[in-house]
């Protein structure tokens, strides 16, 4: 298992960021690497939720598994080989902000040895992490300060 934390401050309050952190169709407009958002049912932030994101070289089926709006989002994504991985996100007020704070683990059957350890470092790259948080912050600022 590999475990990956990263936060940003955003400002702008945790029912403004909720939205567009939780809204499959909104996932392009923040994350790295040009998903295309297939398949959704339900809203993104109620449990049961789901969507098929895809990406070069293959897709990935994320659930929505709990939802405290607008403060706590867990979600499962399962990619090929029995690849999983696990994500919780927490939004904090801080007094007129919002410090979101993730924290994501990954898991993989174990006869996948090395590929099983270059797809996670793929997946929990601390760089993209920070790019994609940079990326929502700079998105819900644009839109608050509208």
């Amino acid at each position: 298992m590999g475990v990956l934390e990263y936060s940003v401050l955003i400002s702008a309050r945790p029912e403004h960021v909720w939205p567009g952190y939780t809204d499959p169709l909104r996932i392009p407009e923040w994350q790295t690497g040009s998903p295309v958002i297939l398949d959704v049912h339900g809203t993104g932030d109620t449990p049961g939720s789901t969507y098929v994101s895809r990406r070069r070289p293959g897709s990935a089926r994320t659930r929505v598994l709990e939802a405290e709006q607008p403060r706590r989002l867990v979600t499962r994504t399962e990619v090929s080989l029995g690849l999983r991985f696990d994500v919780i996100s927490w939004l904090e007020a801080e007094a007129d902000d919002t410090r979101q704070s993730l924290r994501a683990e990954t898991r993989w059957p174990r006869g996948l040895g090395l590929l099983g350890r270059l797809v996670e470092r793929a997946i929990l790259n601390p760089r993209e992490a920070e790019r994609e948080l940079t990326n929502l912050k700079a998105l819900v600022e644009g839109e608050t300060m509208n």
